[in-house]
């Protein structure tokens, strides 16, 4: 389990670094940095200046995406979860390695069900990322989705990273 994590967790890197691409020497200090949310607690509200807000109509998409991502996890259709990737994300591994992988975590944890979000980002290259906590009666997992826009307008996932951890 502990290699699963580490090879999601690399991917997770790589497809970040694709997306995001590494711009420490012309970003001023903490300037990457994730906003607090607003004193209302509204998901995905972004309070400093220049990094992006996302639209009520772009996070809706955002949500949609993730739900129809987490149904595929949930039904175990990981096929169609990588083959509705972007290609960043299909260039870290085959298919068959990816569904391999998933089916492998889902055979050790079982089932997952109830997704419930407990953050929404957007991103200064206006990705999204979504973090949701789903469970099971032995595991608590969060998954964390990320989702950017393809030139022909569709989101796609671009990032995906799942920590279990056996209840106590």
């Amino acid at each position: 389990m502990k290699s699963l994590r580490y090879v999601f967790a690399a991917l997770l890197i790589l497809a970040s670094l694709t997306i995001i691409g590494c711009k420490s020497k012309q970003d001023p200090a903490g300037a990457g940095k994730s906003a607090p949310q607003s004193a209302a607690g509204a998901p995905g509200s972004q309070e400093k200046t220049g990094v992006p807000v996302a639209s009520a109509q772009e996070q809706a998409e955002a949500r949609a995406a993730a739900v129809k991502a987490l149904a595929r996890f949930e039904s175990g259709d990981f096929s169609s979860l990588y083959k509705e990737a972007s290609s960043g994300f299909q260039a870290l591994g085959s298919e068959s390695q990816f569904v391999a992988k998933f089916q492998q975590t889902r055979q050790k944890i079982g089932v997952l069900k109830n997704p419930k979000e407990t953050s929404f980002e957007t991103l200064p290259n206006k990705s999204h990322v979504l973090v949701y906590r789903i469970s099971n009666d032995q595991y608590d997992t969060d998954i964390r989705l990320t989702f950017s826009r393809a030139k022909n307008g569709k989101l796609e996932l671009a990032g995906l990273n799942q920590h279990d951890e056996l209840k106590k």
